[in-house]
Protein backbone atom coordinates (compact mmCIF):
# COMPACT_ATOMS: atom_id res chain seq x y z
CA UNK A 1 0.00 0.00 0.00
CA UNK A 2 1.46 3.59 -1.01
CA UNK A 3 0.60 6.74 0.35
CA UNK A 4 1.89 9.38 -1.83
CA UNK A 5 5.66 8.05 -2.54
CA UNK A 6 5.92 6.28 0.61
CA UNK A 7 5.18 1.91 0.79
CA UNK A 8 3.48 2.26 3.92
CA UNK A 9 3.55 -1.78 4.84
CA UNK A 10 7.11 -2.29 3.54
CA UNK A 11 8.25 1.02 6.32
CA UNK A 12 6.24 -0.57 9.17
CA UNK A 13 7.68 -3.64 8.47
CA UNK A 14 11.57 -2.54 8.31
CA UNK A 15 10.17 -0.28 10.93
CA UNK A 16 9.02 -2.86 13.04
CA UNK A 17 12.57 -4.88 12.44
CA UNK A 18 15.25 -2.17 13.22
CA UNK A 19 13.00 -1.13 16.44
CA UNK A 20 12.59 -5.22 17.85
CA UNK A 21 16.72 -5.68 16.86
CA UNK A 22 17.40 -1.92 18.72
CA UNK A 23 15.76 -2.83 21.51
CA UNK A 24 17.22 -6.71 22.38
CA UNK A 25 20.40 -4.97 21.51
CA UNK A 26 20.30 -2.15 23.59
CA UNK A 27 18.91 -4.61 26.38
CA UNK A 28 21.45 -7.09 26.19
CA UNK A 29 24.16 -4.34 26.07
CA UNK A 30 22.49 -2.69 29.69
CA UNK A 31 22.40 -6.46 31.03
CA UNK A 32 25.64 -7.26 30.48
CA UNK A 33 27.09 -3.99 31.26
CA UNK A 34 24.97 -2.52 34.30
CA UNK A 35 27.63 -1.51 36.66
CA UNK A 36 29.84 0.57 34.20
CA UNK A 37 26.29 1.87 32.30
CA UNK A 38 25.88 5.94 32.80
CA UNK A 39 22.66 6.82 30.96
CA UNK A 40 22.08 9.87 29.02
CA UNK A 41 21.04 13.49 31.17
CA UNK A 42 18.06 15.04 30.34
CA UNK A 43 19.20 17.81 28.75
CA UNK A 44 21.07 14.93 26.44
CA UNK A 45 17.64 12.64 25.63
CA UNK A 46 15.96 16.17 24.61
CA UNK A 47 18.97 16.88 22.16
CA UNK A 48 18.33 13.44 21.22
CA UNK A 49 14.60 13.21 20.63
CA UNK A 50 15.04 17.11 18.54
CA UNK A 51 17.46 14.88 16.30
CA UNK A 52 15.66 12.31 15.57
CA UNK A 53 11.95 14.51 15.03
CA UNK A 54 14.63 15.99 12.55
CA UNK A 55 15.86 13.16 10.89
CA UNK A 56 12.70 12.12 10.72
CA UNK A 57 11.34 14.67 8.72
CA UNK A 58 13.77 15.27 6.45
CA UNK A 59 13.53 11.97 5.61
CA UNK A 60 9.39 12.12 5.12
CA UNK A 61 9.45 16.30 3.97
CA UNK A 62 6.01 15.72 2.51
CA UNK A 63 4.34 14.67 5.66
CA UNK A 64 4.40 17.46 7.82
CA UNK A 65 5.80 15.39 10.82
CA UNK A 66 5.82 17.23 14.25
CA UNK A 67 5.95 16.80 18.15
CA UNK A 68 2.01 14.97 19.14
CA UNK A 69 0.41 18.37 20.46
CA UNK A 70 1.92 20.92 18.84
CA UNK A 71 2.24 23.02 15.12
CA UNK A 72 4.87 20.91 12.74
CA UNK A 73 7.27 23.85 11.94
CA UNK A 74 8.85 24.94 8.28
CA UNK A 75 12.23 24.92 7.78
Amino acid sequence: MKLGDIDVVGEIIDLNFQLLRTQILLEELMKHNAEHLKLPSQEAMVEINEFTLKSIQKKFPNMNIGKKGEEPTEE
